[in-house]
Order: C-alpha cells, then sequence, then structure tokens
C-alpha cells in the first residue's frame, strides 16, 4: 500500500515538474518507474534544470559586462556619419574597431584592428538618423542600430563586388530577418578557446560533418556567423585565414572573423573612416 500510494504522490508531482521545466515531457510515465527511481528522476532532473538557468544567468551577467564600454567620445555633428551614408548601399559589411571590453578582448585574440563586424541594409524607418544597420550584439542579440551609434568608432566599408542588385538586397533582407534571433555565447566561447589553443570540449561545434546550418534552424549567431551565412545563402563563402588549413574545419564558416571580410576575396573598400575623432578615455 506505500508504494502505490508513494507512486500515486509522484504521478500528482510530474505535471507540475514538467511545467516548471524540471522534467521533459520525453519524461517516463510515473507508472512505469519505482517510487525510488521516480524520485531520483525527478531530484536528477530539478537539479539539472538549475544548473541550466544558473549557466544562463552567469552567460547573461558576463554579456553586460563585456558589452559595457571603456572609453567614451565627445558628442560631435553628424557630418561624418552622413557623409558614410550617402556611400552606403543595402549589403555592404561595416568593420568597426569597438569600444566595449568585448571589443578589446576580441581585437587582442585575434590580432587585428576590427572586432566586429556589421552589415548596412538600408533605412527600417523614416527620419534623420533611422535604423539601418544590423548586428549580432553580445548583450542584445541581432539587432538594429542607428548609423550614428559608430559615432567615435574606426569603419571600414567593403562592397561585395560581383553581384547584382537583387543579391545584395537579398543579403540585407536575409540579415532583417534575422533581427530578434539570440547571440552564440557557446560558439563566441569555442572560438576563444580555438585562438587561445585550449582544447575544444568534446560537445563543442567543432566537427565538420555536423554544422549548425540555417537550413537546421539555427537561431544563434556571433557578429561573423551571421554575415558569413547570408553570405554562404548566395554562393558566396567567407573562409576563415586565421585557423591553419590543416585543420578539418577550417573551412567551417562558423569560424570566421571579422578581419576575413577585409581579407576576403570579392570585396572592394568604399571607405575607411574615424566617425569622430574626439574620443575620451573613461
Amino acid at each position: 500500500m506505500r508504494a502505490v500510494h508513494e507512486r500515486g504522490t509522484i504521478a500528482r508531482a510530474l505535471p507540475g515538474l514538467r511545467a516548471s521545466g524540471a522534467l521533459s515531457a520525453a519524461t517516463p510515465p510515473a507508472a512505469s518507474l519505482s517510487a525510488p527511481a521516480a524520485l531520483a528522476f525527478a531530484a536528477a532532473s530539478w537539479i539539472s534544470s538549475l544548473v541550466v538557468r544558473g549557466r544562463a544567468r552567469v552567460f547573461a551577467a558576463l554579456a553586460r559586462y563585456l558589452a559595457q564600454p571603456v572609453r567614451r567620445h565627445a558628442p560631435s555633428s553628424t557630418g561624418d556619419t552622413g557623409a558614410l551614408c550617402a556611400l552606403l548601399r543595402p549589403g555592404d559589411v561595416l568593420l568597426t574597431d569597438g569600444n566595449t571590453r568585448m571589443a578589446a578582448l576580441v581585437r587582442c585574440l585575434t590580432r587585428s584592428t576590427w572586432s566586429h563586424v556589421s552589415m548596412y541594409v538600408g533605412p527600417l524607418e523614416e527620419g534623420p538618423d533611422p535604423l539601418c544597420i544590423v548586428e549580432a550584439d553580445i548583450a542584445a542579440g541581432v539587432r538594429a542600430v542607428r548609423l550614428s551609434e559608430l559615432q567615435g568608432l574606426r569603419v571600414r566599408a567593403l562592397r561585395p563586388t560581383g553581384l547584382v542588385d537583387a543579391d545584395q538586397r537579398r543579403l540585407a533582407d536575409w540579415v532583417v530577418s534575422r533581427i530578434g534571433d539570440e547571440y552564440d555565447m557557446a560558439q563566441a566561447w569555442a572560438l576563444g578557446r580555438r585562438f587561445l589553443r585550449l582544447p575544444l570540449a568534446s560537445h563543442a561545434p567543432h566537427a565538420p560533418h555536423a554544422p549548425r546550418s540555417v537550413a537546421q534552424g539555427r537561431m544563434q549567431f556571433i557578429c561573423s556567423t551571421l554575415l558569413a551565412q547570408a553570405f554562404l545563402l548566395i554562393g558566396c563563402p567567407i573562409t576563415p585565414t586565421q585557423i591553419g588549413i590543416r585543420d578539418a574545419w577550417a573551412v567551417d564558416h562558423r569560424y570566421v572573423i571579422p578581419r576575413d571580410f577585409e581579407s576576403a576575396s570579392g570585396f572592394e573598400v568604399v571607405r575607411a573612416t574615424v566617425c569622430c575623432s574626439t574620443a575620451m578615455q573613461m
């Protein structure tokens, strides 16, 4: 009778555990488990869910920290950004040096001037300073920003060559369609480990036979993979250059970094500029 009572208690508790996320929908029914086994399974699932939530909080706190600026710039006119805007077309690639802790870290690891890459997609709203650039931000995910947000940064504008207007528009439209997607912290970590020459975890996304492709509904990006996948869609893959070609995953677009767009064939420089030279250290 006691075993029956315990099994009944577990059966009543399982729906609540599933609703809270502690158990998945695939959890075996209570009737198929003994009372001790069901309790142990529920406890393990609950602990696992706590670990997942705790890790998510740590990543969120780390993202906020890395997104903080390390210098600020004095207000200036929008003349420089206005001149740049007049030169840009949808589908153009923007390389920036960045002014955040994350930017400094990326420049150090990749030994490059450029820490970030984004795409000009054209005005997404009315107004003198509309949202017109799409990027993958470590704290905000894939989002649209204004050209004025490049004030104080070194910017290099690149234009893909040999593309018809329809292909460039397709690039921009696809990138815009990803607004709202999450930042791929796991991929950023894997890429950082790769540049530090640390061993990749066994579950790290490095196997060449198992990429998380667009066809598989990828919903997370870092700045460079967002654009790399866009160019892959139109048959113009961007190849990583800093990871040895002997590596099995050297041609995997997930290992593209911002500077790879500068060295890739098929791009011309539209303009290299500093939008605001009056930067002041924090």
